[in-house]
């Protein structure tokens, strides 16, 4: 690593935070609609899990080739560097996206439901509307910068393994709304 120490570890830890969170609401939002009970905190929080479940997979999928090529690699600091100055361009793109994501979500929350229902309408369903044109633009950006297949491979795969979490959990899950009292 010869880039600054701090930027080296917290970048990727931050890609990883927010594909792991995003994975947790894909997995949420592939199981909203499925199921008419009132109470659905335990059904959602499930649906969550079953998201972050599949979300770690693929996110396994993407870091372990990664790494194993970073290992071969006969610079690994500059070619590690190269994917950190990518991931950098990456959160240029996601961070502010996120940051309106998590300022709407505490007033989807806390609001009275005609408020919150508001919320969602100028919102939220706009940002899950959008999010796969943040994702692919977030790739492209950090692709962009670089000319090494590695970066590109990695930004490839990271947007697709984004991107394929809420079907996966909704093929899988929620493909048949739930009928009787299982979660």
């Amino acid at each position: 690593m010869t880039g600054g120490g701090v930027v080296a570890v917290a970048v990727p830890v931050v890609l990883v935070l927010l594909w792991l969170v995003d994975a947790g609401f894909a997995g949420f939002r592939a199981a909203t609609g499925r199921n008419a009970r009132i109470d659905k905190r335990v059904y959602h929080l499930v649906a969550a899990g079953r998201g972050l479940a599949v979300g770690a997979a693929g996110l396994g999928v993407v870091a372990v080739p990664a790494l194993v090529a970073l290992a071969g690699a006969a610079d690994v600091g500059a070619r590690y560097d190269g994917l950190v100055g990518a991931g950098v361009r990456m959160l240029q793109v996601l961070l502010p996206f996120a940051g309106l994501l998590a300022a709407a979500l505490p007033a989807y929350w806390l609001l009275p439901m005609r408020e919150s229902a508001f919320v969602v309408l100028v919102g939220l369903g706009p940002f899950t509307l959008v999010r796969p044109v943040v994702v692919v633009a977030a790739a492209g950006w950090a692709a962009a910068g670089s000319g090494d297949w590695l970066v590109w491979a990695v930004a490839v795969a990271a947007a697709v393994g984004v991107l394929v979490v809420e079907p996966v959990v909704h093929r899988r899950w929620y493909r048949v709304p739930v009928r009787g009292l299982r979660a």
